[in-house]
């Protein structure tokens, strides 16, 4: 019965124009830049947080969560009909949609895509209203030595996530962290790494490092990248079917191991839909029902990967409403208008702020409901933006850039920091270092600070209250075992090729 109060307080608070208008422009920006290859979710939130300072905070959250989800469904569309993927999540879609496609069945394979992301962004939605709050007075019981571990453990998942680049990965999560302690001290009131510079006496803003490290940096790259080539001759078979909108329900099975993955999955830190959607649909040529191959036009393979894809936003919020930790870039970035806003997520978000919650239950569920019917009126003139060239749309990206950097708080220190943040991004991109860890660091770091600081405070320096402590304790053996594990497996791998 809660759920449902909930939901219609929710949806009555969506029902004032500003939020309204707010969440449908950010659903069509996102399906536009889910259709445009190099874009991205990440650049366009980036590129819009600096607007949503004069914007009510659940106007702002609303649109940015229309992006983040919209991206979703248009990446399909290029995976379908171009072999490009708007979207890394989108690349398993392309596996069979492109196939159909070229089989004449481009509608076919669009319906089939779309409403299975509609299913997995409905489910993510019912699964956020229904865990987030028996998750967040689980979240309640956490002090300040829970708080320290679970940032410590989510920072190591972030790592593990980079399998590789697990040592690059990592110290950018530090650097975060040590860009979160540049300003004044909240104890001591004494200046802490500015260099004499007043500008980060109240520390390094989120806002323009986003802005740069995400949205120029992506321009810069599209500028200084080749044109690709690519077959458009199906993008003129673009459409939907009816008969392909109910086709997913046929495949049951497809579509439960997608949302179990992708909503699974989505809690998890840094890990991010690409990952359920491939496991999804590795998991479906297990059993699968229609008897063509994978990878030549097989519907459970675009059944599985695009519930995955969907049903991951609804997970990665609740982690971001329950504990205050982001998920991935994206929500992270979408954590900054709640911080711009006085609004600190976390478990007394539920009891100070029920109209958030509600609010971001609600848009959810608006929200692929307004994107469906937005694609069924728009799907064919939407195909044809992949003829946009990347090197003009870069410099169009660029510019916005600097326009919201400026905006954020009409000073050319912020585009400054854009600036360099921008020019670090595609350092990190040519270098192959992944640069989310960095806005993950600094989204965290003012936590991981204060609360290491209490829990010292209180037992005088000692380490004992993060391993006395229950849950503190199994927060630390986890991580630990995450660091140790791949050397236990590694030595007794090494033992059994000896005998």
């Amino acid at each position: 019965m809660e759920f449902f109060d909930s939901l219609s307080q929710g949806f009555a608070s969506l029902g004032t124009w500003p939020i309204a208008v707010s969440l449908l422009i950010g659903a069509a920006l996102g399906i536009i830049v889910g259709v445009l290859p190099g874009v991205g979710p990440g650049v366009t939130i980036a590129v819009l947080l600096p607007f949503t300072y004069g914007m009510a905070p659940l106007a702002g959250i609303s649109m940015l969560l229309g992006v983040y989800c919209g991206a979703f469904y248009g990446g399909a569309v290029t995976s379908i009909l171009i072999r490009t993927p708007g979207e890394a999540s989108s690349i398993m879609t392309m596996f069979d949609g492109y196939p159909m496609a070229k089989n004449g069945q481009a509608q076919r394979a669009l319906s089939l895509a779309f409403m299975s992301a509609f299913v997995g962004g409905i489910t993510s939605a019912l699964l956020l209203g229904l865990a987030a709050r028996p998750m967040a007075s689980f979240a309640a019981r956490f002090g300040a030595p829970e708080s320290v571990m679970a940032i410590v453990l989510a920072a190591v998942c972030v790592g593990k996530a980079y399998r590789k680049q697990f040592a690059s990965a990592m110290m950018m999560m530090g650097l975060g962290f040590f860009l979160a302690t540049v300003g004044i001290d909240p104890n001591s009131n004494e200046q802490r790494y500015t260099f004499g510079i007043d500008g980060v006496l109240s520390g390094i803003p989120l806002v323009p490092v986003a802005v740069g490290l995400f949205g120029m940096a992506q321009a810069l790259v599209m500028v200084s990248s080749p044109v690709p080539q690519f077959d458009a001759s199906l993008i003129q078979n673009a459409g939907l079917s009816w008969r392909g909108f109910l086709e997913p329900f046929k495949y049951p099975k497809a579509m439960a191991k997608g949302l179990f993955l992708g909503s699974a999955i989505g809690v998890l830190p840094a890990v991010g839909a690409a990952l359920s959607t491939s496991l999804a649909y590795f998991w479906t040529q297990r059993g699968a029902k229609d008897p063509t191959p994978f990878g030549q036009g097989n519907p459970e393979g675009i059944v599985a990967a695009e519930c995955a894809n969907n049903s991951n936003s609804g997970g990665a919020m609740i982690t971001v409403l329950t504990l205050g930790i982001p998920g991935d870039a994206i929500t992270a970035i979408i954590m900054g208008v709640f911080v711009v806003h006085g609004i600190v997520p976390g478990p007394s978000l539920f009891m100070d702020r029920p109209e958030i919650i509600n609010g971001v239950l609600a848009s959810l569920l608006v929200i692929n409901v307004v994107i469906l019917a937005l694609l069924v009126i728009t799907v064919k003139p939407l195909a044809r933006l992949a003829y946009v060239n990347p090197r003009i749309l870069g410099l169009a990206i660029l510019a916005l850039c600097f326009v919201g950097a400026f905006s954020a708080a009409n000073s050319m220190y912020y585009v400054i920091i854009a600036a360099v943040f921008g020019v670090l991004g595609l350092v990190c991109a040519r270098a192959n270092i992944p640069t989310i860890p960095l806005i993950l660091g600094m989204v965290m770091g003012d936590t991981l600070e204060a609360t290491l600081r209490q829990t010292l405070g209180r037992s005088e320096g000692s380490f004992m209250p993060f391993i006395e402590r229950p849950i503190s304790a199994i927060l630390l053996a986890t991580t630990a075992l995450l660091l140790v594990w791949p050397l236990v497996t590694g030595l007794l791998a090494k033992r059994l090729s000896r005998t």
